[in-house]
């Protein structure tokens, strides 16, 4: 009857140990594939940034168009990955955008400010929210010197959004 138990008992022990072991290197297989998933998902994300990287330097040429940075923030808009979406965001943050031609006279700038306070005094009207954000994101350095600190986006009701630029 000893012999018996001691037999179950080395028995239990060697299956107790089989089954740690098994364990351990499905842990450890487990961990080398999450890392080469990681590997393989932040490669990506590089490659992505790095693309949009290119598309930026392409663009600019002592500072980029409105219309430019409207396409870029498009891209970054469309980016599903937030951090690659996070980055390509602070690289067109840093983007400046080209002035307008300037002029001699002085009457001439002071219109030309005018007219850029007034494109920002009065409402704009869009589709989409996300149409009336990329306006306002592509022309922010615009608004911002025009003394305006934020906007706001309000629906009428009938689908459209009015962008409004604030004080």
């Amino acid at each position: 009857m000893t012999l018996l138990t001691l037999a179950i008992a080395i028995l239990l022990v060697l299956a107790i140990t089989h089954h740690n072991d098994s364990a351990s290197n499905t842990a450890a297989s487990s961990s080398t594939s999450a890392s080469v998933v990681a590997k393989s998902s932040s490669a990506s994300e590089q490659a992505a940034y790095d693309s949009f990287k290119q598309q930026v330097a392409q663009a600019n040429d002592n500072g980029i168009t409105v219309t430019q940075k409207q396409k870029l923030q498009n891209i970054i808009n469309d980016e599903s990955n937030d951090a690659v979406q996070d980055r390509e965001q602070k690289l067109l943050d840093k983007t400046q955008v080209k002035k307008s031609a300037t002029t001699s006279s002085s009457s001439s700038a002071d219109n030309t400010s005018n007219a850029s306070n007034s494109t920002f005094a009065s409402t704009h009207t869009f589709s989409s929210v996300n149409d009336a954000q990329n306006w306002a994101q592509a022309s922010k350095q615009q608004w911002l010197a025009a003394g305006y600190t934020t906007y706001t986006i309000t629906s009428d009701g009938q689908g459209n959004y009015t962008l409004q630029f604030v004080r």
